[in-house]
């Protein structure tokens, strides 16, 4: 009897759990982006929901806290174990350098075959693939995120002119308050976290903003239209989700 996976794709790998709703919004989107019209086309993939990985915007204000990257690269090799050849991580700030490079490190020293997909970086090569017109755009995120430079750093590599609040802490009652914000309600998420989210994102495009980045993967929870009065929002989930397909199975992206 011939063997049904022999010729089935790479699977890929998602570690949530950072927040878990980001993880299952990342799963959603590959199913959504593949091009099917039978269960048998979709795309293997394993979400392994990881919520004990410390926070990472904490860690990095704070490295007396608990250290996310060994929790990190623990929830990485149990994908590859669990049979993943390709992976990503639903969370913007993990890709931090300071955390980033230290998974990466731990998976080489476990000797992992691994592969992982930068999520700052595809989103970026995604803005100059799909929107080849735009050089000014704006970036919201996490604190740790933002005063890290993530996305500045690589935007401005490629050429772009880059914005973000004037205040960076200015997203982190829609992110982290216990009463309105998106990690304590994410499906769905309250209107005031929707109008803070806006706010920061208008804040930007009054600056020149052609494009804005909602550099966190919860914020898309809180606004996911496709533009803002014109502008582009830009999903970095979304740009990753077409690498991943794009490696994977290029024939199957929708």
């Amino acid at each position: 009897m011939s063997d049904p996976t022999a010729n089935a794709p790479v699977t890929i790998g998602i570690l949530g759990g950072m927040g878990p709703q980001a993880g299952i919004d990342l799963v959603d989107k590959i199913t959504a982006q593949t091009r099917a019209v039978k269960d048998q086309d979709h795309l293997p993939v394993i979400l392994l929901s990881w919520p004990q990985v410390p926070d990472r915007t904490g860690w990095l204000a704070d490295p007396s806290l608990p250290d996310p990257a060994p929790v990190i690269a623990e929830g990485l090799l149990t994908l590859e174990r669990a049979g993943a050849g390709v992976a990503a991580m639903a969370c913007n700030t993990a890709h931090t350098p300071a955390i980033f490079d230290r998974v990466r490190s731990q998976l080489e020293s476990a000797g992992a075959g691994l592969r992982i997909f930068h999520l700052i970086e595809e989103t970026v090569l995604g803005i100059a693939r799909q929107l080849p017109e735009i050089r000014k755009v704006g970036i919201l995120g996490t604190h740790g995120t933002l005063s890290s430079g993530l996305y500045h750093h690589v935007l401005d590599e490629h050429g772009f002119e880059t914005f973000s609040p004037s205040d960076t802490n200015r997203l982190s009652n829609a992110i982290y308050s216990p009463n309105t914000g998106i990690k304590a309600f994410s499906n769905p998420v309250t209107e005031t976290a929707r109008q803070e989210v806006l706010s920061a994102t208008r804040e930007l495009i009054d600056r020149g903003a052609e494009a804005v980045i909602l550099g966190c993967t919860e914020l898309p929870l809180a606004v996911p239209e496709p533009e803002w009065n014109g502008i582009p929002l830009i999903d970095p989930a979304s740009m990753l989700t077409r690498s991943l397909i794009r490696a994977v199975a290029p024939d199957r992206l929708g």
